[in-house]
This record gives structure tokens, sequence and C-alpha cells, in this order.
């Protein structure tokens, strides 16, 4: 064999290996430190030197409720070794580093924000998933409006579960019933923080390797657990670890954390010594939600770019193809970009916002009654390219469909309502297998258009012209089996005792390679309503104030049809 020959049998295996090495990465957590910036970060740049790790992260209050140590941080006189992250915990962030957030610099050499509620990919690809602060009463659609405040909702846990798995949970606060099932003994139960049934459900949804929280006087380390009870899934079965970290300097309690931390995950490692059922009753815990590669085109058509926000995050060295996951997807309530002043109402598995750049504007419909725009987005919380691609277990994909269904007839009855039975509604469904994330749309439209049949007309005319597929008579239900297709259901409701509602679904099913234009639904309204200067959503941002005043006078009108409230 020739030394050419040689090189290239030795490459060939190098890359071979390369691409299915497990590589180990050295972690560690930390509890509260609440302000004690340079003591905290002179231990860890000394461990750092024995231990060479890749990342820290601060489980609890990085900064304490008097904000002078900023002072420090900013004068320069603290050196931190590492990249290291930190979220809100229980006290809010100084108005020094908010103010660098919002502004996207960089807070302080190898300190980075992960957000209150939020997914983040670090440099090295370690996944972790983060909510902040105690539970407080909801601001904006159920959601914390204010990142930097120490105060969360359900809502904002609900909005995480588009992750199906994460390397870390990270959470404020204590799950529920985490010591069911646990032989660890706690020598003083009043110390032990108070368990809440959102975090448990969080927790079961996504669940993660490790989850991290803090309670000030004690540390806790549980024994493994299966996220699924062992006789139900004896080969893959997730396994968690949960730590509750002491606040630094609590005499004899563990503040710290440090281990390996191996990636990809090795699904074939043996189960750990005294691995459990899970702590809580898996019946009462919301399901996983489903994640998939999909097409790079984000919530209104442009691809997905995430904000600096200080954060530590993938380089873009990755395929400038790949698909959004949950966390950069602007559907997913786990996006921190989410437009939340937009949402109206979060059910169990789907939400309700209306449109960025709506189609419809406050004028278009006021001589009905209607004087706001009404283009409305329904939305499954599950990270999913269409219905049927949502797992089966527990039923999620019917109840998803049930549930966006029972939004799409209760906004048709609102329209109906507050115009007298002048409006209907057309609501559309672009459906493919490689989509992002599937949503309908909703637009009003003059019942008298609908009930003569002329949208219709309208889309099938559009589709000839086009050359696209023809229309059939036909509703898909959760379309399985049904490859891609183009939905389109037609209401008008009933007006005097002679005049019955109208409901008709027609469907066009297309291929993987056909060119089907995103625009196609926008298009055909826009002309049918006199507004094609409005079809590019883009031509139609609004400012925040007006997408507000939009906001609040849309659930104005629907608060007596919506069954969330």
């Amino acid at each position: 064999m020739t030394c050419k020959m040689l090189v290239f049998f030795i490459l060939h295996a190098l890359n071979q290996d390369s691409s299915t090495a497990v590589i180990r990465y050295k972690l560690i957590v930390i509890g509260d430190v609440n302000g004690q910036l340079h003591p905290i970060f002179s231990r860890l740049a000394a461990l750092h030197t024995k231990n060479n790790f890749n990342l820290a992260i601060i489980a609890g209050n990085l900064f304490s409720e008097d904000q002078a140590h900023t002072t420090e941080l900013f004068a320069g006189n603290v050196f931190i070794p590492f990249p290291t992250y930190f979220t809100v915990g229980s006290n809010p962030l100084p108005q020094l580093i908010v103010d660098k957030i919002e502004k996207n610099e960089e807070i302080y050499p190898n300190l980075y924000y992960l957000g209150k509620r939020c997914t983040t990919t670090t440099s090295d690809g370690v996944k972790i998933v983060t909510l902040g602060g105690k539970p407080g009463d909801p601001i904006v659609g159920g959601l914390s409006q204010d990142q930097y405040l120490p105060l969360h909702t359900v809502a904002d846990a609900k909005a995480l579960y588009g992750n199906t798995s994460a390397d870390i949970l990270l959470t404020n606060c204590w799950p529920a019933g985490i010591r069911n099932g646990s032989r660890v003994p706690v020598a003083n139960d009043s110390m032990l923080p108070v368990g809440y049934k959102h975090i448990s459900d969080l927790c079961a949804a996504i669940k993660p390797r490790y989850h991290f929280s803090v309670s000030p006087s004690l540390f806790f380390e549980r024994e493994p657990f299966y996220q699924d009870l062992i006789q139900n899934a004896p080969g893959n079965n997730q396994i968690t670890r949960f730590l509750s970290l002491a606040s630094y300097g609590t005499s004899k309690q563990k503040f710290m954390y440090a281990f390996n931390l191996s990636l990809p995950v090795n699904s074939s490692s043996p189960a750990p010594t005294g691995v459990t059922n899970p702590p809580w009753n898996l019946e009462r815990c919301i399901r996983k939600r489903p994640a998939s590669d999909v097409d790079p085109f984000s919530r209104y058509g442009q691809p997905s770019i995430k904000r600096n926000r200080g954060t530590h995050s993938r380089s873009q060295r990755d395929n400038k193809f790949q698909p959004p996951g949950p966390g950069e997807c602007f559907f997913c309530l786990s996006n921190p970009s989410i437009a939340t002043h937009l949402i109206s109402s979060i059910g169990e598995d789907s939400y309700l916002t209306i449109a960025k750049g709506p189609l419809t504007t406050s004028t278009t419909n006021a001589h009905f009654g209607i004087c706001f725009p009404a283009h409305v987005l329904i939305v499954p919380l599950a990270h999913s390219p269409n219905l049927a691609s949502i797992p089966e277990e527990e039923n999620a994909r019917e109840k998803t469909f049930t549930e966006m269904t029972r939004f799409r007839i209760s906004i048709q009855n609102m329209i109906a309502s507050n115009s007298g039975n002048k409006l209907g509604t057309i609501t559309y469904e672009i459906s493919k297998t490689n989509g992002v994330h599937i949503h309908w749309q909703l637009i009003p439209i003059s019942e008298k258009l609908v009930r003569e049949g002329l949208v219709e007309a309208a889309f099938r005319v559009e589709a000839d012209n086009l050359s696209y597929p023809a229309f059939l008579d036909r509703d898909l239900g959760l379309g399985l089996h049904e490859g891609n297709f183009f939905r389109l259901w037609l209401w008008a409701p009933p007006n005097g005792e002679k005049i019955e509602e109208t409901s008709k679904c027609i469907t066009m099913f297309f291929e993987q390679d056909f060119k089907f234009s995103l625009q196609y639904g926008r298009t055909v309204l826009a002309k049918l309503l006199g507004l094609e200067q409005r079809i590019q959503w883009r031509d139609c941002v609004q400012s925040e104030d007006e997408e507000k005043r939009d906001i609040r006078m849309f659930k104005a009108a629907f608060r007596e049809f919506d069954f969330t409230l």
C-alpha cells in the first residue's frame, strides 16, 4: 500500500468516526448567587483550571435586589473564566443588565442571558429550556409580557411544550409531586419549596435529561426517574434527573453541581442504579409536543431569524437551510421573539392570534359593525408541519383538530353576531408534509358572497388560471395519509327564518414537488375584496400601538365566545 493510499484510508476512518463520535461536555450548575459575583467567579476560575468546563449555568438569582454589585461588574472587577448562562430567578434583573439585553449588546465577556421563557442551543449543542420566575397573574393573552420581571404564568409553561426534548430544563420553581416514590431523606420538610403542577406538566411534556431548580436552604437530588411507566415503555424510556441547589454560601449544603453531558444521547446506555417510575400521575400530565423537519419559512412567510439578545448561540456554520425548531419558529410560543401582544387566547392544544400585516383593515367591514381587521390565525401548540404528523399518544391530533375547529366556530359566531349576520368567514389551510408549523387563517367576508358561490368560484377560477389541480368537494378531517393539500372552509350564517346556514369545505391536492404559492389564499381574497395592494403582508405591517388597539377590540368582541376564559 502506498503512503498516499494509507493517508486516504486514515482520513476516511477519521471522518467516519467523527460523524458518530460521542462528545462529553463538562458543565457546572450553581444555585442562587444573589450578587456575590466576585467570590463565585473566583471559585469557578479555580475549578476551571483543573476541570476545563465547557459552560456554567446559574439556576437561580445571579443578581440580588440591591443592584450596586452591577457597578462592580461593569467596572471590570469580575473575571468570568468561561461561558456562563443566567436567567430570571426570584429577583427582577437589574436595569443596567436589561438595557444591555434590549440593545442586543454584549452584557459582559462570557456572560449570556438565556431569557425567562426560552429555548436555547449553545455553541456546544447543549439544548436548554428555561422558565424563570414565580407564578404570577397573566398579562397578555395569558403570557407574561415583561421578560425581566420574576413572574410567569401557566400559559408561559405551555408555550414551551413545542420542545420534544431538552438536555436541561431550568425552572425557578419546583415541580409538584417530585418526591413521590423517592426515598431520599430530607431533614426538615418545612424547608422544601412549594411544588407547582404546571412545572411537573412541563417536565413531563419535554422529558429533559436534567431538571435543575433552586431551594435556598438545602440541596436535594432525587433518584433518576423514567418519564413513562416502566411496564408501558420497557424500551426507549427517557430518564430524567432532578436536582435542586442551595444558595451560594449555605452551610453544609451543595450549591454547585458539576457533571458530564454526552452528546449525542446514547440510547443504549444502561439505566442508572435506583431509577424509579415517574413521580407524578402520568394521566394528568401534559403530553409531549412534536417537532419535525420542515421548510425554512416562518410564521409570516419569511426565514426565521434569531435575535442576538446577548446569547451564546449555535454558529451559523450549520446548514443555512436547516428548518427552524420550536425556539426559532414564529408560530411556537417558546420562541422568545414571538409577538405576545397579538395573542388573544390559549387553549389546551392550540391558540388564537390576530395576524401581523392583516389582509383586512379596521375599515374593511366597519359598515357591518366590525371595526377591527379580524384576520385571525388558529395555531396548534404542537410544532408540526401538518395535523397528521402530530403524535397519536393520548389522541393528541384529534384533540388539537377538535379544539382548532371549536376556535373556528366560535370566531364565526362572533363575526356573525357583531355584524348582524351580514358577514361570513373564509378559513384556509396549507398542509404540506415538509411545512413548518401548520395553522389556519380566518378572514371575514360578506355572507352574500359566500352564499351566492362567488367566493368558491373565485378560488376555482384562480386555480384554473394558475394551472393548479382542480378542487374537490371534500373535507379531510385530520388529513391522515392525504399528502399535500390546500383546504378551504366557506361559511355564512343563517339570516332570518328562510335562509339557513351555509357551510362547505373544498380541497385541492398537489404533489410534493408542485410549486404551490403560499400566498394563493390571500391573493384570491385580496382580489375579491378589492385589496390587491395588500396581497403581501409585509406591505401591511402596522405599528405596535395599532396592533395593540386591534387586539383590544378583538378580545372585547370575542370575550363572550371565548371558551378558554
